[in-house]
């Protein structure tokens, strides 16, 4: 699961011409949760990932909100959504020009990272099934 910022400004009073910028893509976690709209409490897979957007070394962080914008890492956002990513969606493209093929791992996943092993992809263990 990710949070997804969109509709970033620098200040919450910043008159807008436009939608804005687009904020990261917070994640992946384990769960959010959202308290009378003024505080968003997310939980990291793992600290390693947390490490990625906030300086405290904890899986679970609090965001606040500025009126009706949420404020992570000194940025305003006006938009925001939380949604799921599935591991095999997170493969890569089967490698069709290279020699030495590159190893598949779910990149956006925090089991590979932690723990340093090669997940083997779904389309791997395919192509070792057929003769």
């Amino acid at each position: 699961m990710y949070l997804g910022l969109f509709h970033g400004r620098d200040e919450p009073k910043q008159k807008m011409d436009d939608w804005g910028f687009k904020g990261p893509m917070i994640g992946p976690l384990r769960w959010v949760h959202t308290t009378y709209t003024q505080t968003i409490k997310i939980a990291f897979e793992s600290v390693s990932d947390a490490a990625r957007f906030f300086s405290a070394h904890h899986a679970e962080h609090f965001m606040e909100l500025d009126g009706d914008l949420l404020v992570f890492a000194g940025k305003y956002y006006g938009d925001w959504t939380v949604f799921v990513v599935d591991p095999e969606d997170c493969e890569r493209p089967p490698d069709s020009f290279r020699r030495n093929q590159r190893c598949n791992r779910y990149w956006a996943h925090s089991a590979c990272h932690d723990s340093g092993d090669d997940v083997v992809s779904r389309s791997e263990n395919r192509k070792a099934d057929t003769p």
